[in-house]
């Protein structure tokens, strides 16, 4: 062979070998287009598959509370099998896993604005001065902080003006921020806004918000009521509200740890407790006592191949009325 023909052969070997490696680098990417297309499509019918679930968990526990409330005509208490305690369903390739429990037991931070004669957002002072006297039971001793300002700064966040309360923040605060926002001008959708707002820290947000909620504008019942069989230690703050802070928080957890199996029957049984029966009667809030629930809140978690959805839902439960969706909030 003469050195000509072996150039050309080493030639054509390498170019050989050039167009193996382009077919090899193309079907290399087809294959991942195609693996990723696939892992797409499978993502996509898994994410399908999560929120039908979550719609149908909606209505299967709708259906469950209105079996439950029913016959103790919304009369829940701690003692109740299940209440607070996940419960497991099994599903094809997944799982769903349900936690319910009262929610009924919360200050309605939305409460601190009302609707004045011209449609404006204005402070109310009664729900203002009780917001701050439940920041002040909650936070004491934990850390200094301004009751005030934490009162104030809400407040501005949900009004129509532009001046800031004492120790509050209006736009002016906000757009020095990084990124820069406003206020919103309106009731909280989520309680969660909180913690864009100045003065909530997470380390406030995680201490207040197991006692706090917003609720719906157009969800009407009566402010402040709480069920007195269903309060845990976290309750404490809003027990004592109830007695005008005349009942101390030791007597608050001894009642509440002290309570009798199944919860006491009605207030008045509450009322007659030596620890009780002691305190002024002006002193004693009955309107803010109940033993009725009026929300339901229920978690439910969903796995499917691979995928999670966690989704919150805030049920409004009035003895004789269809239960009502009030809020759907996806979390994560």
């Amino acid at each position: 062979m003469t050195k000509a023909e072996s150039k050309e052969q080493g030639a054509a070997m390498l170019t050989v070998l050039m167009i193996v490696a382009a077919i090899s680098v193309a079907a290399l990417a087809v294959t991942q287009s195609v693996t990723q297309a696939a892992n797409r499509s499978k993502a996509l019918d898994a994410q399908a598959q999560l929120t039908f679930y979550a719609a149908s968990a909606e209505e299967v526990a709708k259906a469950r509370i209105t079996e439950i409330l029913g016959p103790l005509e919304n009369k829940l208490h701690s003692d109740l099998p299940g209440l607070g305690e996940p419960q497991t369903i099994p599903l094809d390739n997944g799982v769903l896993i349900v936690t319910a429990r009262d929610a009924t037991n919360c200050f309605d931070v939305n409460r601190l604005t009302q609707s004045n004669d011209g449609g404006r957002l204005v402070a109310d002072a009664d729900a203002q001065q009780s917001y701050q006297a439940l920041l002040t039971h909650l936070i004491q001793g934990s850390f200094e902080t301004d009751t005030i300002g934490l009162v104030s700064a809400l407040t501005d966040w949900m009004d129509d003006y532009t001046v800031p309360g004492s120790g509050g923040a209006e736009d002016g605060y906000y757009l020095s921020e990084t990124p820069s926002y406003r206020t919103s001008g309106q009731k909280l959708e989520s309680i969660s806004e909180l913690r864009s707002i100045r003065g909530y820290t997470e380390e406030i947000y995680t201490t207040v918000r197991p006692a706090i909620c917003a609720l719906p504008q157009d969800y009407s019942t009566i402010p402040g009521l709480l069920n007195i069989n269903t309060l845990d230690e976290r309750h404490v703050p809003l027990f004592q509200m109830a007695f005008s802070d005349a009942l101390s928080s030791e007597d608050a957890r001894t009642l509440i740890s002290s309570r009798p199996q199944g919860g006491w029957p009605d207030t008045e049984s509450l009322l007659e407790d030596p620890l009780v029966n002691q305190i002024a009667p002006d002193r004693i809030r009955t309107d803010l006592l109940g033993v009725v629930t009026s929300q339901v809140e229920v978690s439910a978690n969903v796995s499917y191949r691979g995928h999670d959805m966690t989704i919150l839902y805030l049920f409004a439960v009035q003895p004789g009325r269809p239960i009502r969706t009030l809020r759907r909030e996806r979390i994560g």
